[in-house]
Formats: structure tokens, C-alpha cells, sequence
């Protein structure tokens, strides 16, 4: 598992996300909101694994599962409202106008959620939601491995006075546990995997031009290249 986040890492979309951020986290209040937009993914996470499993596929580390996104959902909740300072009203709920491209971000997970769905047609309706579970779960990890450390590295050299580094030993936690329930459960599970891992990355790079669009033009654009 772990060559594919290098292959993530090494992809083009991982400077642009450091570009961008480096970009975000000097305006508080526009750091506030895409904390809050992390906060809602983490969120989203939480609600669609707790749709999709059934009560007796989860074992103890499904429940740690559940526990640690909603304890991540939480804490970056929490860090968007110090951002706010006092127009803490503004990231109180995850509405579009309380995040930056919030909605889009959302858009994000459902389309991966999908693009998963689609690589595990072949398989029974009984056996897809799990297997669907652990597909995409593991291209949310693998995103989560280089996302959350490219975004650690920028708060601290901007002494922004947050970490987010326990919500990536978490992430590093849940990928292994994804790739043992991939080798358990799921045949040929690394070209399906491999699938939705590209389709991830064109969704991933949507979602950050969305963010892009959402500053303000007095921040600049992001290049692609």
C-alpha cells in the first residue's frame, strides 16, 4: 500500500495542494472556513461508513474507525472556530457559505464513493457494500497520508499554532487496516484499487480548483503546472 502514496506524493497534484495552502493559512478567516471544509469530509466520512457497513460486519476496529473520523470531524471543528475568532458564526455548520467549497468537497467523496461502486459491479449485492467500504476507504487514506502532512509542514512553518499530525497517525492506522480488509475480502483487489486511485486524483484535482476559485482574487491563482 505504502508505494501508492509515494506515487501520490510524487504526483503533481501534491505541490499544487502545498501551493494553495501556503496561500490559505496566512488569512485566519479563510483558513477557518477550509478547516471547516476538512471538518465536513471527516464528517461525510463518518456518515457514509455508518450507511454502509451492516451491524454484523463490525468489529472493534470498525468502531475505532467510526470513533477516530468523528473525533477528527471534532477537532478540526474546533480549530475552525479558534480561526474565526469572533465571527465564530461563520463556521458553526458545515453550510456551503461556512466553508470553502465545501459543497464541492462533499462532491469529492460521493464521486469517489461512485467511481468505487462502479469497479465492483462484478460482485454480488450482498458482498458490494463492504467491499465498497474498504475500496474506498483506502483511496481516502492514501489521500489522507500525503494530504495531512503536506498541511502539518505548512502550519508549523507558518506558526499557526494547531497540528493536525495525530489525525495523521490515525489516517496511517486506518490504511493498514484497509489493505488487510482488501486482502481479506476482495480478489484482485489492487487493479480495482489502482481504478479508483486515478480516478481519485482528477477528483482530487477538481476539488482543489474548486478551492482556488473560492478566494479571493487578491490571494492570485495556483498554477497547475
Amino acid at each position: 500500500m505504502r508505494e501508492y502514496v509515494t506515487a501520490c506524493a510524487s504526483h503533481d497534484n501534491a505541490a499544487r495542494t502545498r501551493r494553495l495552502l501556503d496561500r490559505i493559512v496566512v488569512d485566519a478567516r479563510l483558513h477557518a472556513r477550509f478547516v471547516n471544509t476538512l471538518s465536513r469530509l471527516e464528517y461525510v466520512g463518518v456518515r457514509k461508513i455508518l450507511k454502509s457497513r451492516r451491524s454484523e460486519q463490525i468489529a472493534i476496529d470498525g468502531l475505532q474507525h467510526i470513533l477516530d473520523e468523528a473525533v477528527h470531524a471534532l477537532r478540526l471543528k474546533k480549530a475552525a472556530v479558534a480561526l474565526a475568532g469572533a465571527g465564530v458564526g461563520d463556521v458553526q455548520t458545515f453550510a456551503d457559505g461556512a466553508t470553502l467549497a465545501g459543497d464541492e468537497g462533499e462532491g469529492y467523496l460521493q464521486a469517489l464513493d461512485r467511481r468505487a461502486e462502479e469497479a465492483l459491479m462484478d460482485l454480488p449485492p450482498t458482498a458490494r457494500a463492504e467491499a465498497n467500504y474498504h475500496l474506498t476507504s483506502a483511496a481516502v487514506e492514501v489521500r489522507a497520508q500525503v494530504f495531512y502532512p503536506i498541511y502539518d509542514q505548512c502550519l508549523q512553518a507558518n506558526r499557526v499554532g494547531f497540528s493536525v499530525s495525530a489525525i495523521s497517525k490515525d489516517e496511517d492506522r486506518h490504511l493498514e487496516e484497509m489493505a488487510a480488509g482488501l486482502e481479506r475480502s476482495l480478489p484482485g483487489w489492487r487493479g480495482r484499487l489502482e481504478a479508483v486511485l486515478a480516478a481519485e486524483e482528477a477528483l482530487y484535482a477538481r476539488f482543489l480548483a474548486a478551492v482556488e476559485a473560492a478566494l479571493p482574487e487578491a490571494h492570485g491563482a495556483v498554477s497547475n503546472a
